[in-house]
């Protein structure tokens, strides 16, 4: 988001209570749980905003209008993309304006530094991954977050469609699940290197990896790779 000038934070534990409380209503509002993960292009749709997919040079924009619509890059990553929707879609509910969202590795303005961007980022990370599902991703899989191995991690950010820098980072600010020098060590694995430690080679395409808590889950992503937990774990072992 280009800005001149950076517009004075406000707290940023009500601005989180705000976002979350928002991602609450949204998915009851669509007929969701508070548990199970969801399509997010689908929660938009059942808000009455329109998605598409551009070939566009950033994350995304939100066009307020009647109707409302999300445009997303189709450059981007396919975990990228839900979240880049869950964002705009933040923008949309929270009553926010017509926004541009330039490429995060671009930006000249940290976005959790901007009010309006903080609030989009803490919808986001709320709607796609609740409290009580998240606790209950690793629960089932008899993992704890702090303890957790890297592949681990990706497991669980397979089972809600998100990236797993992602999770990392909602585990730590949103959720307080992991220590910041817990979230570091799991960073130093990029998802590349799981995805190739994980199949036992390299690959440019997104892996979802279903394990047995999987469950009864959204069917799998029309594109990319995936493979069940059992011959993932025949890999070999990943240092924690």
């Amino acid at each position: 988001m280009k800005a001149s000038a950076v517009p004075m934070m406000p707290n940023r534990r009500a601005l989180a209570d705000q976002a979350m409380k928002a991602s609450i209503t949204a998915r009851l509002k669509a007929g969701k749980d508070l548990v199970s993960p969801i399509c997010i292009y689908s929660l938009a749709e059942a808000h009455g905003v329109r998605v598409t997919f551009n070939d566009i040079d950033m994350e995304g924009m939100y066009q307020r209008g009647s109707p409302p619509r999300i445009h997303l890059s189709a450059k981007r990553p396919m975990a990228r993309r839900v979240y880049n929707c869950g964002h705009e879609l933040g923008h949309h509910l929270l009553g926010h304006g017509s926004s541009i969202d330039e490429l995060r590795e671009t930006q000249a303005v940290r976005p959790w530094d901007v009010p309006q961007e903080y609030s989009a980022d803490t919808f986001a990370s709320y709607a796609l991954m609740p409290t009580l599902g998240l606790r209950q991703a690793f629960v089932s899989r008899g993992l704890q977050a702090a303890t957790a191995t890297p592949i681990e991690i990706y497991r669980v950010a397979c089972h809600f469609g998100v990236g797993y820098t992602t999770l990392i980072t909602h585990l730590l600010f949103g959720e307080g699940m992991v220590t910041r020098a817990r979230a570091d060590e799991l960073r130093k694995h990029s998802p590349r290197s799981l995805r190739a430690l994980i199949l036992g080679s390299l690959t440019p395409q997104p892996l979802i990896v279903a394990d047995e808590a999987w469950g009864r889950r959204r069917s799998m992503p029309k594109s990319g790779i995936s493979c069940c937990c059992q011959r993932a774990q025949r890999r070999r072992a990943m240092p924690s």
